[in-house]
């Protein structure tokens, strides 16, 4: 086996990155894809990712992101392992793990501390990655309940919910820093990520909501699931509690009818009350899990970053999730 980074990657077994797209239920993507990632401003690692090559065979690769995390004594880059691929016939050879001791590897020689990965309890990958040191450190949390028909059909008093525009990008930024501003986790996302998102179509502007109180932006939800039996805000920013019920109360009468659902947003955490006391079912854990692995010895560690993910003032939206 050899490992490559993107740029050593050989001219002839470039088009196979594509099929590691698809193999991950992904669209095919190729250098001309992961060279306008870069240009818009994705925040990935100098070097990429590393690739497993066998042969001829391009069998596995472990993409990077370099991030940024903040906690309760300043803010250190930290690296994100993004996606985690093998191929069918390269399955339960060792590719992953050599990948990502070599990622390990390079983190360290770059001055990362930490790496940090998102998976799922129930996946058998999660076995690997704790055979490597890294630890469950934050769930995501989620609530749900049914909307009866009978629910408000507009948001109360002067509260509006309207849908956002590729021109409200700055306002959704905007509104995203102050209600992450002081608090711990992924911080400060890099700018412009909704306007990235929405060009690689990741996510489209029609799914965003704005909450106005009167003409003031008091807050944003992403829906992300929308059908005629369920509605589901994967992100959910309202920088103050005092907007948090009007913000239930108008998602709310969306979902009329239907199942309303929060996902991997802190949201769920942050208006817990607000929720149970409007019938929410809410659990604090799901099977989406973020890990953290340290990269130097603890003399070298300075904060350990692991005990943050249990914080009340850990911050964590879909956008966070990679």
């Amino acid at each position: 086996m050899k490992i490559y980074d993107l740029a050593g990657l050989p001219t002839g077994l470039r088009p196979q990155l594509a099929a590691l797209g698809v193999c991950d239920n992904e669209s095919p993507q190729d250098d001309r894809f992961l060279g306008r990632l870069r240009r818009l401003g994705y925040p990935t690692t100098d070097y990429w990712g590393v690739y497993a090559v066998e042969g001829d065979e391009l069998l596995a690769r472990v993409e990077t992101l370099r991030l940024p995390f903040t906690g309760r004594t300043g803010t250190q880059p930290v690296v994100g392992v993004a996606d985690v691929v093998t191929r069918p016939p390269g399955l339960g050879r060792g590719y992953a793990r050599a990948l990502l001791q070599e990622v390990h590897r390079r983190s360290r020689a770059d001055g990362a501390r930490w790496s940090f990965l998102w998976t799922r309890r129930s996946w058998g990958a999660h076995r690997l990655y704790e055979s490597l040191g890294y630890q469950d450190i934050y769930s995501t949390p989620y609530a749900l309940g049914r909307v009866p028909s009978s629910a408000a059909r507009r948001p109360p008093g002067r509260y509006r919910l309207l849908v956002a525009g590729a021109a409200d990008a700055g306002r959704i930024e905007r509104i995203l820093r102050s209600g992450t501003h002081g608090r711990l986790g992924f911080l400060p996302r890099p700018p412009a990520q909704a306007t990235l998102r929405a060009r690689l179509g990741g996510r489209s502007w029609k799914n965003f909501r704005i909450l106005f109180d009167g003409r003031r932006p008091v807050g944003y939800a992403y829906l992300s699931d929308d059908k005629p039996w369920s509605l589901t805000a994967s992100e959910v920013v309202v920088p103050s509690p005092e907007h948090r019920p009007a913000m239930l109360a108008a998602l709310r009468s969306l979902a009329r009818g239907r199942w309303l659902t929060f996902q991997s947003t802190s949201f769920v955490t942050d208006a817990e009350v607000d929720l149970r006391e409007g019938g929410f079912l809410v659990s604090p854990v799901s099977h989406a899990v973020l890990m953290a692995k340290p990269l130097v010895p603890a003399r070298s560690l300075g904060e350990d970053l692991r005990p943050l993910g249990s914080d009340p003032a850990f911050s964590n939206h879909r956008g966070d999730m990679f």
